[in-house]
Formats: C-alpha cells, sequence, structure tokens
C-alpha cells in the first residue's frame, strides 16, 4: 500500500484518507494502485457496508501527480502501466457496489473533482473549489467526465469546466447538484452520513446503487477507454510536454509554435 493513503475499517465503515501534504495530495501511480486496491478489497469484503472517502490535509486532491505526467511525457515513465493503474483505480469506482460518501475541503483539481463523479454523497466546505483544467494543459477530460459531469451539472457549465479549466465554487456545485451541501464540517457532516448508509440493510442498498447504476456503467467503461487513449497519446504531444514544464518551472507556457 502507499504511504500516502490510508485505510481504516470500523463498524462496517471502510475510512480511505489520502495523505500527502508536500504534494497537495497530488495522486502519483502507487497512489492509484493503493486505491484500486483498497476499492476492490472493500467491495469484496461482505463486512463493508459504506465507504468514507476523506483527506488529511487543507486540500482534498490537487490531480495528478505532474512530474510522473512529465516523465510520462519524456517516455521515462511507462506509459502502458501508468494507464493500466489509473483505468484499474477507475473500474474499481466505478463498479463500487458498497455507498461511498466524500468529505471535500479546499482545491479539488482533475481527478480530485473527475472521481468525486461517482461518490454517491459529496459534502463540501465553503472554501472547496472545484477545477478541471485538462486542456490548458494540453490534455483532454479523463474519468468519462466528457459524458458525466454534462449529466451532473449541464452543458453549459461542463464545456467551460472542461474546455476552459474554469473554476466551480462551492455555493455553485451546489445549485448545480455535484455536491449534495456545503458545510462548515464536511467531515462531520459525512461520517454522520456514512454510519447511517452503514445502519441500513446492505442487500438491500447494494442492490438500490447497482439498479441507479445499472445504465450507465457500460457507456462509462467504453468512454474511460477512449478517453484515456486520447490523454495519454497526448501526453507524448508537444503541446502537453510545454504545458506541463511550464506549470513545473511556474511559468506560463507558449503555445504559439503549435
Amino acid at each position: 500500500m502507499s504511504d500516502f493513503i490510508s485505510v481504516q475499517h470500523d463498524q462496517h465503515i471502510y475510512t480511505i484518507s489520502i495523505d500527502r501534504p508536500n504534494a497537495k495530495n497530488a495522486l502519483n501511480i502507487d497512489m492509484y494502485t493503493s486505491l484500486a486496491n483498497i476499492l476492490i478489497e472493500a467491495n469484496n469484503n461482505d463486512s463493508v457496508r459504506a465507504i468514507l472517502l476523506t483527506h488529511t490535509t487543507e486540500v482534498f486532491c490537487s490531480g495528478n501527480d505532474m512530474h510522473d505526467f512529465l516523465h510520462m511525457s519524456q517516455g521515462t515513465l511507462n506509459n502502458s502501466d501508468s494507464r493500466q493503474q489509473v483505468e484499474r483505480f477507475m473500474v474499481a469506482l466505478l463498479n463500487c457496489r458498497k455507498p461511498i460518501v466524500a468529505a471535500v475541503n479546499g482545491a479539488a483539481i482533475g481527478i480530485g473533482t473527475t472521481l468525486l463523479q461517482y461518490c454517491d454523497f459529496v459534502f463540501c466546505s465553503p472554501h472547496t473549489r472545484f477545477q478541471t483544467p485538462f486542456t490548458p494543459l494540453g490534455l483532454c477530460p479523463e474519468f468519462a467526465s466528457s459524458i458525466q459531469l454534462e449529466k451532473i451539472i449541464g452543458t453549459r457549465k461542463a464545456k467551460a469546466m472542461l474546455m476552459m479549466g474554469e473554476p466551480m465554487m462551492a455555493s455553485e456545485a451546489e445549485s448545480l447538484g455535484f455536491v449534495n451541501q456545503v458545510v462548515d464540517s464536511p467531515f462531520h457532516k459525512a461520517q454522520t452520513y456514512v454510519k447511517q448508509l452503514a445502519s441500513l440493510p446492505p442487500n438491500a442498498m447494494r442492490n438500490t446503487k447497482a439498479l441507479l447504476n445499472a445504465s450507465s456503467i457500460e457507456p462509462l467503461l467504453a468512454c474511460i477507454e477512449l478517453e484515456n487513449q486520447l490523454l495519454f497519446d497526448l501526453l507524448a504531444q508537444p503541446e502537453a510536454k510545454e504545458a506541463i514544464s511550464a506549470f513545473l518551472e511556474k511559468r506560463a507556457p507558449d503555445f504559439s509554435q503549435f
């Protein structure tokens, strides 16, 4: 298991915490592997009835590890293996039969936003900012956000986020239905919710979630595969190399040559 992902199993609840403060909880490949393993284990463990996803720092998740992206763009990190671990996590989250509640504070960037599309309940603080800056980084949407985000928040806002990298603040996320509620203490609210979910009949809960998701699973899985193929192809292109290098060097990117 990654040192940056922790899990606690208590009273039928799995609490998964992202804990990588020095990188603002950016996800690297080892963290994707750990998250996939934990979700698969929770999904197959009958004693787990609900999952709480949270974090231990002031930032929920700042997105993918940009150093990993740089190494992939330079060919020094195996793209095929990396893609396999990322997709394994995505499929595990999408196929999870147990209800998932997320507690979010601070920034939720890139994958930090798109993974929340598949949490059943999301509570965030008034300071939370959601953002998907894929195009500005020379990339494309991931985690089927090209269809799922529009479904949740509508076409106009989804295009603004996915094409322009426009942020969505907490109050807007609540009004558009991306989060259930904006609260001062999202962890405590989520903890209350997850305990209630774990106390309900587990078979009825799993079947209800399965019925709610049944019609969308296959299209989402196909979209994940297509998006990831495009994203990992784009990673090797000059635009992404320039954007990622500029981000790490803290300078403005120059796309005039492309």
